[in-house]
């Protein structure tokens, strides 16, 4: 199984600390951001792990590639956007990526800018037993955080509804950017965009993707941050550094 790690965005809602350097790159708790995700995917041993960026930071990551000293089989992918306006998105990079590795699934896809202390081979195992698209889901445990966050409301494991940033939700489970396709979830990926459907998040999938497919999840306990902003990097750095 390949793993693909979502690194390509920009940041700027976290400038001036992401204007020279890539977000998945700053340091958290004395080591980038990207080794923290990268160690928490050892546990799943993918074949490859292909690191997905934008050609503005390229540099930054064939530099971290040479340093890196773990387990892994890293690879990389370099989308051709030097700035917010050229960028494809994470599921046009995430298109143009499963084409040029001739990906086919299954395929374990994590954000570079989550963190947490779950047990990812969970994920693997449910995929095991299913053989379906399976969605790493957190309760936030806060019906006004989850305003904040794409929404998942379950029955039995399965999700049957998503709404991204609800004013009203209908429940707390936040989806994470930890995400197990499979070989039938990519072929309704690559339906879904060459039907035209949005290219931006990864929402925007799960949302066409529930009602065409049971799509399940595996619902975490622990600690889980998606390092969005100022606020959420300065907390996850605390967390790391005890």
């Amino acid at each position: 199984m390949d793993s693909i790690v979502l690194a390509g965005g920009f940041a700027k809602r976290m400038w001036p600390l992401t204007k020279d350097t890539p977000k998945q790159l700053l340091d958290v708790a004395g080591k980038p951001m990207l080794t923290h995700v990268l160690k928490s995917l050892e546990r799943i041993n993918p074949e490859r792990v292909i690191i997905s960026v934008n050609s503005f930071f390229e540099s930054h990551f064939e530099d971290f590639l040479k340093s890196y000293d773990g387990p892994l089989n890293l690879e990389l992918f370099v989308e051709l956007s030097n700035n917010e306006e050229e960028k494809l998105g994470a599921l046009g990079a995430l298109n143009l990526l499963f084409s040029e590795f001739s990906i086919k699934g299954p395929v374990f896809i994590a954000g570079g800018d989550n963190l947490s202390n779950f047990n990812l081979n969970e994920m693997v195992e449910k995929y095991q037993r299913t053989k379906k698209d399976i969605i790493g889901l957190y309760d936030v445990e806060d019906i006004e955080l989850a305003k904040l966050y794409g929404i998942a409301k379950t029955i039995n494991e399965s999700i049957i509804a998503f709404d991204e940033k609800p004013s009203k939700p209908e429940s707390t489970l936040a989806a994470t950017a930890y995400w197990l396709l499979s070989e039938i979830g990519i072929t309704n990926f690559l339906d879904y965009i060459n039907s035209g459907g949005d290219r931006d998040a990864l929402g925007n999938f799960l949302n066409w993707n529930i009602k065409k497919a049971d799509v399940k999840s595996v619902s975490f306990q622990g600690v889980w941050y998606d390092i969005g902003d100022l606020e959420s990097y300065k907390i996850a750095q605390k967390w790391l550094s005890n």
